[in-house]
């Protein structure tokens, strides 16, 4: 079951190449944020648990949005995280670190995990205890696309989705390196989180989306 469901979150997201990220002090305007992202053609949504209401967040979005999107919860970091998850319908947990609890007890409800790690070594321990894939963070931290283009050398079968600091100007970069997504908050979000221009988010998306459609 659960590889079976790893395999369909990668091939959805390897239809778009991006993760939004959403993160903010509350989840006001996350549906409006969900709605625009997904007219410009972003699928799959994270909602960060570190934002309070984001399980309900979750539910909501997925009502709106429907089948067509996967929305996800972010900043997943215990067993009890992930059944407050299961419970509020996300379809994948992201972690930021390197988390076999997690892991492991997703594995039981069939949900798929993009585990956080950053070495070689927590790379591929992750891939080897069955994340879907791995979300390499802090990547700007450590080399960005440069890190990724190394890591994979050794490691090409894992796929790997940078987040932490990826600026949009750099996705090109990521993906050309051989990413296989990448996630982005802030610098895709903007101030949209906060009542801030939906206009703006919208420029944003779409060049996102033109810019990761040349890698699917």
């Amino acid at each position: 079951m659960l590889r079976k469901q790893n395999i369909r979150f990668r091939e959805r997201l390897g239809t778009s190449k991006v993760i939004a990220i959403l993160r903010a002090d509350d989840t006001t305007y996350f549906p409006d944020v969900a709605q625009v992202l997904y007219e410009c053609g972003v699928r799959v949504i994270e909602a960060a648990l570190t934002t309070p209401g984001a399980l309900d967040a979750i539910g909501a979005m997925r009502l709106e949005l429907g089948a067509d999107a996967m929305i996800g919860a972010g900043s997943v970091r215990t067993q009890s995280d992930v059944d407050d998850c299961v419970t509020a319908g996300a379809e994948f947990l992201v972690t930021a670190t390197y988390a076999p609890k997690v892991l492991d007890r997703a594995q039981a409800y069939g949900v798929p995990v993009v585990c956080g790690a950053l070495t070689p070594t927590e790379i591929d321990s992750a891939w080897r205890r069955g994340a879907a894939a791995v979300t390499v963070f802090p990547v700007a931290q450590v080399g960005g696309p440069d890190y990724i283009d190394a890591v994979r050398a050794p490691l090409p079968e894992i796929p790997l989705v940078p987040t932490g600091g990826v600026r949009l100007s750099d996705v090109d970069a990521y993906l050309g390196a051989g990413a296989f997504a990448v996630a982005a908050a802030s610098p895709l979000t903007g101030d949209a989180l906060c009542g801030g221009r939906l206009d703006e988010l919208a420029k944003r998306a779409d060049e996102l989306v033109a810019t990761a459609g040349k890698y699917v």
